[in-house]
């Protein structure tokens, strides 16, 4: 919850589960996105007491590209397919076979499985049930807002995640939506980010302890709401987010029509923020808490595992770690890489394993702000985001891999810079790069240290010459998991 000043009245989290049903499948209910939303804000009211604030508006942002199908009675049709998700890969094919250039011409982007349309294609392929089903297309934000306040709409930036928008001419692509048969009727209005869309229905009061009839806006994705929360709002300022996903992105005054980079508009008029990923990033530093205490964490896992970690040297004594659990995106765009451990000898344990997979994040992050630096953008200036630089050690160490300076903002995630979003939609910001800035006020200098940057470079050029090495590998490894999967398959 944010106040007129951009200061935080209250906030709160919830996790909620992703399914992992086959080899490079993950998926998610979208309910289990409303009950975390609807607890997260009745956990928030609590937090300010027992009055009840004055409640101006409601914004809700989502991931980009989590489609959600809704059936006739406005329930989804299936789980949604993550951006994470691999099993759209012939159909990228066959979509790149048909239109070629075409995509990335109107679309502004490439084709992979990461996007709606590869994935919907696969949908209306192997589901037919589902697709005979559907009646209406969401993104995760919309299905949320739309259990709390019905509206049959999407804002421009989320529409773009979609690979059927324009972002341009801000219109559907009628050619790419009939190539997919898909029916008009299904696709959302789209509006701007902060145009309000509906109000709180009694359910939705009821659900989260919001007065019925508070006005809510379309909202918009989470990317641009946590580079807008980082204070990125002038050309050159970049955002480096150690969350789920490495997600890098630069603010310019146009898209940057090169291959493999993602454009997206700013939700500041006459700004974009072009920009790339390493598929995984506190992924990896989660499933290694996982793996360490399978039987439930103890308290504070991660500050035990960064207190093991920062008593490791540099290079963590000649181990690597390489963070593509599921697949890599920047710089090699491919889903078949795997995620590995280098150089294990019997001097190795816990603690280094746990610095090696901090270190190997921070080199996927190098390797994809490299290809959009060399794309043709400058990171003039990095904030680091996402609840990976809550940690102190890890902002230094990707400071390090990167040899530059970073600011680290107090509030470094998307839920502040959708409270701005929501602020600036209801009038008590102003909607410009001044008056983010002026909210934006404490900001935390993390330094390279020249001495680490220099063991770095050397550890980085091994981790990308062993990348080079086990692709072949990692691609064998990729066809022999399949076939065993089509013989257990074929057995059951």
């Amino acid at each position: 919850m944010v106040d007129e000043h951009g200061r935080i009245v209250a906030s709160a989290q919830q996790e909620y589960p992703t399914r992992y049903p086959r080899p490079g499948w993950a998926e998610q209910d979208p309910e289990d996105w409303y009950q975390a939303f609807c607890a997260t804000v009745r956990t928030t009211l609590q937090q300010v007491g027992s009055e009840p604030p004055q409640i101006e508006g409601v914004g809700v942002v989502g991931v980009t590209h989590n489609t959600v199908l809704l059936d006739q009675q406005g329930r989804p049709a299936a789980p949604c397919i993550l951006i994470f998700d691999n099993r759209s890969t012939a159909q990228v094919q066959e979509i790149r076979d048909r239109w070629g250039a075409q995509v990335r011409e109107k679309a502004l982007n490439d084709v992979s499985p990461l996007w709606s349309w590869p994935q919907l294609l696969w949908i209306r392929q192997n589901r037919p049930e589902v697709w005979k089903a559907a009646r209406h297309l969401f993104f995760q934000k919309d299905y949320v807002r739309h259990r709390l306040a019905p509206s049959l709409a999407t804002d421009a930036i989320d529409a773009s995640g979609s690979l059927l928008f324009d972002p341009c001419q801000e219109q559907w692509i009628e050619r790419f939506c009939d190539d997919l048969s898909l029916n008009p009727d299904w696709l959302p209005a789209v509006v701007r980010p902060m145009d309000v869309v509906a109000r709180v229905s009694r359910q939705g009061a009821a659900d989260t302890g919001l007065v019925e009839g508070t006005p809510v806006i379309a909202g918009t994705s989470d990317t641009v709401a946590e580079v807008l929360g980082a204070g990125a709002v002038r050309p050159g300022s970049a955002v480096v987010k150690l969350a789920s996903v490495g997600r890098i992105a630069i603010v310019s005054t146009g898209p940057l029509r090169k291959s493999h980079i993602l454009n997206y508009r700013h939700v500041i008029d006459g700004l974009w923020y072009p920009g790339t990923a390493s598929k995984s990033a506190a992924s990896n530093y989660r499933w290694l808490r996982d793996v360490l205490w399978p039987d439930g964490c103890p308290e504070n896992p991660y500050q035990r595992m960064d207190e093991a970690a920062s008593r490791v040297p540099v290079g963590c004594d000649g181990l690597l770690f390489h963070p593509h659990l599921m697949g890599e995106w920047a710089p090699y765009w491919d889903d078949q890489m795997r995620g590995n451990f280098i150089g294990l000898t019997v001097r190795h344990g816990t603690a280094q394993m746990t610095r090696a997979v901090l270190e190997g994040v921070a080199f996927g992050l190098r390797g994809a702000l490299s290809e959009i630096e060399a794309a043709g953008v400058k990171a003039e200036q990095i904030r680091l985001i996402g609840h990976g630089s809550n940690s102190r050690l890890w902002s230094q160490i990707v400071a390090g891999v990167l040899n530059r300076p970073l600011e680290v903002p107090e509030q470094p995630d998307a839920v502040y810079g959708a409270g701005l979003i929501t602020a600036m939609a209801f009038g008590l910001i102003e909607k410009t790069p001044e008056a983010v800035e002026s909210v934006i006020t404490k900001l935390e200098r993390i330094e390279a240290s020249s001495t680490d940057a220099r063991s770095y470079d050397r550890l980085f050029a091994l981790y990308r010459e062993a990348d080079s090495a086990l692709r072949p590998i990692a691609a064998k490894l990729h066809e022999f998991e399949r076939d065993q999967s089509a013989n257990r398959e074929g057995e059951s």
